[in-house]
Parts: structure tokens; sequence; C-alpha cells
């Protein structure tokens, strides 16, 4: 008995001496002043000559250590517009989690998986999920069907394993408008699947705030991959940054715009050379192969992912 409670008083003393580290280190971040980073061309061929590291955990997000430890650089205004969107969720509705997945190498330039995320403006992040019983519930990369619900196939040939989970929408919007009205991150694009972004529009019509709801409107969208499992943030370049030879790509929207012209600047847009260096890719059959038999329902899920992957009828475009 006296063992366990030692044992217990040990973990105890190694979890709170770990949460004042990343407290330390995230208050460290706060104080970085611009030039702790630099971004230079775009995100499909352009390198961080400087980055900053996101914390392995902090107020309502973490990046999980089996995630690759060398994709976790960016920019600090990026970096710090995360730390500061997840914290404002956890303060609103706390006992969500914010999932952190891949940011940049540390000076950036092709990353394995990845078309872009080379200039530390890139990052993928999880969809907050409740469970069944509407409870928060720790993210995993689940496919999202049209009503918001998916199943993490924890095991993807038993399907005694399976676990119900559906989009947090609230958490979910909460998030995406805080990045929207920090003028410091500078989010541009945010790319979704369309159905969840229809989803989360329903719900910000009714609580969002109308400055947000607005630029969202403009920022997200479906690329040709539908990010059904996980949210691709792209951020503009800093001001800095752009002074330096930092490349946005299209939109430039007319809020970005009147922004720079402030610092009497104007946005370079970015223009990918031929013949740049690429990272390995996996496609979505390569994917499929590797994964080996399948039970039924995981087959019946991809069958029916097949819907969406077609161009939404919406009258916008694929995000370029």
């Amino acid at each position: 008995m006296k063992l366990r409670l030692a044992l217990l008083a040990l973990a105890a003393s190694i979890a709170s001496s770990a949460a004042l580290a990343n407290e330390h280190e995230i208050a460290a971040l706060m104080r970085l002043g611009s030039e702790a980073s630099l971004s230079v061309g775009g995100p499909l061929d352009g390198r961080l000559e400087r980055s900053v590291a996101i914390p392995d955990k902090g107020p309502g997000f973490e990046r999980p250590s089996a995630r690759r430890p060398e994709a976790r650089f960016g920019t600090v205004e990026m970096v710090r517009g995360l730390v500061r969107a997840a914290r404002a969720v956890h303060e609103r509705y706390p006992g969500g989690t914010l999932i952190v997945h891949d940011l940049s190498l540390e000076g950036g330039g092709p990353i394995a998986r990845h078309e872009s995320h080379q200039a530390g403006r890139d990052v993928d992040v999880l969809y907050y999920l409740l469970d069944t019983e509407g409870r928060p519930t720790r993210s995993v990369g689940a496919i999202l069907g049209p009503d918001g619900r998916g199943v993490d196939f924890r095991n993807l040939q038993d399907p005694s394993d399976d676990f119900h989970v559906a989009l947090d929408v609230p958490r979910t919007w909460a998030f995406l408008e805080a990045l929207a009205l920090d003028p410091e991150a500078g989010l541009q694009r945010v790319f979704l699947a369309e159905h969840l972004r229809t989803l989360l529009f329903r719900h910000a019509a009714r609580e969002g705030r109308p400055e947000a709801v607005a630029k969202l409107a403009e920022m997200t969208c479906q690329p040709s991959t539908p990010h059904d499992d996980h949210m691709h943030l792209r951020f503009f370049c800093s001001p800095d940054d752009v002074r330096a030879g930092c490349e946005d790509t299209h939109p430039i929207y007319p809020w970005r715009r009147a922004a720079l012209r402030k610092f009497g600047l104007e946005p370079k847009l970015h223009r990918p050379r031929p013949d740049r260096p690429r990272a390995k890719t996996v496609s979505a059959e390569e994917a499929r192969a590797a994964a080996g038999p399948l039970h039924a329902d995981v087959e019946a899920w991809l069958e029916m992912r097949k819907s969406w992957m077609k161009p939404p009828r919406t009258g916008r475009k694929y995000c370029p």
C-alpha cells in the first residue's frame, strides 16, 4: 500500500513538473519578437531560415508524441495563433483538446506525405470530436460523413473495437473563429470537406460573430482531396517576412491588402518552380493497398466516401 501511494505521489509530481515546464515554454513563446522566425518563398517551394517549435502540450491543445517530432516547426505568428486559439476554446468550452499534427521541418522544405508545408505556414489539426453521449472525446483522424458522424476504426480487420464519434461543431467553430479574428496569426485558408463546412456554418448562423462568419465564408473550402478527417490551415506571410521574400498564395482578400498597405507593402504571389524538389506523397490507392484486408464496415465507409470526393455542387471551385 505504501509503495502504491509513493508511486502515485511520484507520478503526480512528474505530471506537475511537466505542466510547469509547458507553462514556462508557452510564456517564453509569447515573449518572442517577430524576428524569431523567417519564412521565405511559398508553401510549395519555400523554406524557414528561422523557426519556432510548437510546445508538446498547453491549455486546450496537444501535439502527440507519436507524431514526427521533426515536423513541429513554424512561424512564430502561426504557432502563437494556434496556442491562443486553443486556449480560447478551452476557456469557452472546457473539456476538449485540439490535436495538432504536422507543421513544417525546422528549416522548411519538402516534407514527406505533404505537397505543401514547406515554409512554416501550414499545419494539420484534427477536428474536435464528441462521443455518442455528446461528451468531448480525444480527437482521431476518423472520416466524418455528411451528418458529421464517423467511426474510429481502431483495428481495420476487427469491428469489435469500433468507436463511434461525431464532429464537435461548437468547439471546432470556436477554434476557427478565434483564429480568424486574431490579427497577428494571419489565417488565410481552411481546407476542409464541404459537408463539414456546411455543418459549421449552420451553427455559425446562430452563434458566430459576424466578422468571423464573413471572413471564414471566404477562407473555407474543399480541396481536391476532401479533408474529411482533419483540417489543413494556411497562414499569410507576416509583414516582416514579406519584406524578406515571403510569398502568399491566392486568394488575397481585400482586408489582407489593406493590412499590408499600412506597412507600405503589397503581397508577393507564390509561383512555385516546375522543377522544385518534391516530397514523397501517398495516394488514396496506395494507402488502401497498404492497409491490407478490411472488415465490411470500413469497406462501406470507403465506398460512401467516394460520393464526396467529387467537386462540391455549390458554385465554389476546389481550393487552389
